[in-house]
């Protein structure tokens, strides 16, 4: 179940329940009790500081959730609020759902099937070019590819977030990699259909990142630095290499990001984004208490298009919740930024614990902070695309007590179901 969970995370507008809910809120709902079941029956998979983070984090949206409800009275659009509803009832979902499964074996499934998933919507979006029923699903009337997601930006939210964790197995497990780099390769190609800016630069800053981070974690001495700037060469090389290859693949989806990247449109974009801002910052002003209600649409058309959130996290909850509303997301985003930053400085200073280990730890915190970067100038942690947060995050906070295990197992085996040597998280802290 959670598993199905995980990949329909790809696909949230393939199929609509009432009142366009993904297909993947469905199966959370169902799999919930079973998840809250198991996790009772399990020891906590995360250790005291992640416990704690993970407290505040769980209160902030506990409050948020009752603060959404009453937030409806009086609301234009009471109905709204279930967009804020059902991205924190994730948090306590998707939280049930790691405690419950997560095991070493588990962590790298998970970002396999995210990995997966995604690339397989990354490969029918590129097949979309030329099949004419695919592209009205895909690109929606426009030059962008949205994937099976309900915008461009959401597809390459999803995308983006997922590559630190993606490089992470890649460059430190052994096995299965040319299934990880295909995976990479294609979903690189649907981030570049997406023309979504923001998330290319966030996606290129993080391989850089993660591949000067496995020099530092796997390499020591003048072999490290000298590493560290192969590593900033090749990206440099693929970066334009990868252009080239666009170029003869793709030309169509290259003269796209020239737009996005060059033209006086995106100039255009970035003024009425930040129109967006002063607007929601004065409707803020006008109810700083409580505000318009929670996930109330924004009356004003940007770029002919009707807008329902502030395209940025904080000023989205300051304009619909009130300073209460903002002072709880900031408490939550900030109390999940310090322990991931903690958890990567921690990492690349860390003698213990395995360089997979370590990288994967890495990777997910990363992966964290690229999705909350993101939601600076986009999605607003929207329904669709807060459960990739939600699971990265608590497979970065429990991926942490994995490096302090005297196991020298390699992180990445895939023992079979069942085996008595199979490397949980219940066995390595019986072993603690």
């Amino acid at each position: 179940m959670a598993y199905l969970y995980v990949a329909l995370l790809a696909a949230p507008a393939l199929v609509g329940l009432p009142a366009g809910a993904p297909l993947a809120l469905g199966v959370m709902l169902v799999g919930l009790p079973v998840w809250f079941e198991a996790a009772r029956a399990r020891r906590t998979p995360f250790d005291v500081a992640a416990t704690r983070t993970i407290a505040i984090v769980l209160a902030c949206a506990g409050f948020l959730i009752v603060w959404s409800l009453l937030s409806t009275f009086g609301a234009t659009q009471p109905l709204r609020a279930s967009r804020y509803l059902s991205t924190l009832v994730s948090g306590f979902a998707i939280y049930l759902l790691v405690r419950s499964t997560v095991t070493r074996q588990q962590i790298l499934r998970y970002i396999d099937i995210i990995a997966a998933a995604l690339a397989a919507t990354a490969l029918l979006s590129l097949i979309a070019y030329d099949i004419a029923p695919l592209h009205q699903m895909v690109f929606k009337g426009t030059d962008r590819a949205a994937g099976m997601f309900k915008n461009p930006n959401q597809f390459g939210m999803a995308i983006s977030t997922t590559i630190p964790a993606l490089m992470a197995l890649l460059l430190s497990v052994r096995r299965r990699r040319p299934f990880r780099i295909l995976c990479l390769f294609l979903i690189l190609l649907g981030l570049l259909a997406s023309g979504s800016k923001t998330n290319l630069m966030l996606a290129w800053a993080s391989i850089l990142t993660m591949l000067l981070a496995y020099a530092i974690v796997a390499y020591s001495g003048a072999r490290r630095i000298g590493m560290m700037a192969l590593y900033l060469v090749v990206t440099l090389v693929m970066t334009g290499l990868g252009i080239l290859a666009l170029n003869v693949l793709n030309p169509r989806a290259l003269g796209l990001l020239s737009q996005f990247l060059y033209s006086q449109e995106e100039l255009e974009s970035l003024m009425t984004r930040g129109f967006l801002w002063r607007y929601s910052i004065d409707q803020f002003l006008a109810d700083p208490f409580l505000g318009q209600g929670a996930s109330q649409r924004i009356d004003i058309f940007y770029r002919q298009a009707d807008v329902s959130h502030s395209h940025n996290l904080f000023l989205d909850y300051m304009r619909t919740l009130g300073a209460p509303g903002l002072l709880s997301v900031a408490i939550m985003i900030g109390a999940v930024v310090t322990l991931c930053l903690w958890s990567i400085l921690g990492m690349l200073r860390a003698t213990r614990g395995t360089t997979s280990a370590r990288m994967i730890c890495i990777g997910l915190s990363l992966s964290t902070l690229v999705y909350i970067a993101a939601n600076m100038s986009s999605d607003s942690f929207g329904p669709s695309t807060s459960p990739y947060f939600w699971l990265f995050t608590y497979l970065a906070f429990a991926a942490r007590r994995l490096t302090g295990s005297s196991s020298q197992d390699d992180f990445g085996r895939f023992p079979e179901s069942g085996s008595s040597t199979e490397p949980t998280l219940q066995k390595l802290f019986e072993n603690d």
